[in-house]
C-alpha cells in the first residue's frame, strides 16, 4: 500500500469519526434542563426601551398557538375575566416613588403570547432569546419617578411558571 492511499485512508477515517461523533452529540443532548422555563438573562436597554429574555425549557412545551382552545381569553364564554393564562410572557412595571417600588398598571398590559417553539424531533429541549421592543408601550417616566424595574415570569403549555427574573434598578434620564 502506497503512503498517499494510508493517508487518504487515514483522512476518510478521522472525517468519518468527526462526522458520526458530531451526529451523535447533536442527536443526544442532555443538558438537563428542568421541565419547567428558566430565565437565564433578563435586560433591558433603558434608551431603545427593548427587553431581551434569555430562557430554557426542558420539555419544549412552550408557545401558545393563537386560537388555542385550552388557553381561550376569557375564563369561561360567559365572563368578562381575563384567563391569566391567555398570554405565557408576563411583564410587570414597577417604579420607585419616595423610596418604594409601585407597581404602575399600563393602559395596555406587557403581557403577550410567544408562539409555539417546539422542536420537531426527539430533542425537544429549548434554549430561546426573545427580544422585545417596548418601546411604543412604556410610559414611562412618569413624574413621580425616575427610577424603574421589570419582573418577568413565563408560562409554558403545562401552566408551568418560571421562577420570575427582575432588571433590577433602571435610571432613566428625563427627556
Amino acid at each position: 500500500m502506497d503512503l498517499r492511499r494510508k493517508y487518504a485512508d487515514l483522512i476518510t477515517f478521522v472525517v468519518l469519526a468527526f462526522l458520526l461523533g458530531g451526529v451523535t452529540v447533536s442527536c443526544d443532548r442532555s443538558d438537563g434542563f428542568p421541565d419547567e422555563p428558566v430565565i437565564t438573562k433578563l435586560e433591558f436597554d433603558t434608551d431603545i426601551r427593548s427587553m431581551v429574555i434569555e430562557f430554557t425549557d426542558g420539555d419544549g412545551d412552550f408557545g401558545i398557538d393563537g386560537d388555542d382552545p385550552d388557553f381561550p381569553q376569557y375564563l369561561d364564554p360567559d365572563s368578562t375575566e381575563l384567563n391569566p393564562y391567555y398570554t405565557n410572557l408576563w411583564i410587570d412595571y414597577y417604579e420607585k416613588q419616595e423610596g418604594e417600588w409601585v407597581l404602575v398598571e399600563p393602559e395596555n398590559t406587557f403581557n403577550f403570547r410567544v408562539p409555539v417553539l417546539t422542536p420537531t424531533g426527539q430533542n425537544k429541549q429549548l434554549e430561546v432569546v426573545i427580544t422585545n421592543d417596548l418601546s411604543a408601550d412604556i410610559p414611562y417616566p412618569t413624574a413621580e419617578s425616575d427610577t424603574i424595574k421589570f419582573i418577568v415570569t413565563l408560562v409554558d403549555r403545562a401552566k408551568n411558571e418560571s421562577i420570575p427574573a427582575e432588571t433590577g434598578e433602571l435610571f432613566v434620564p428625563a427627556n
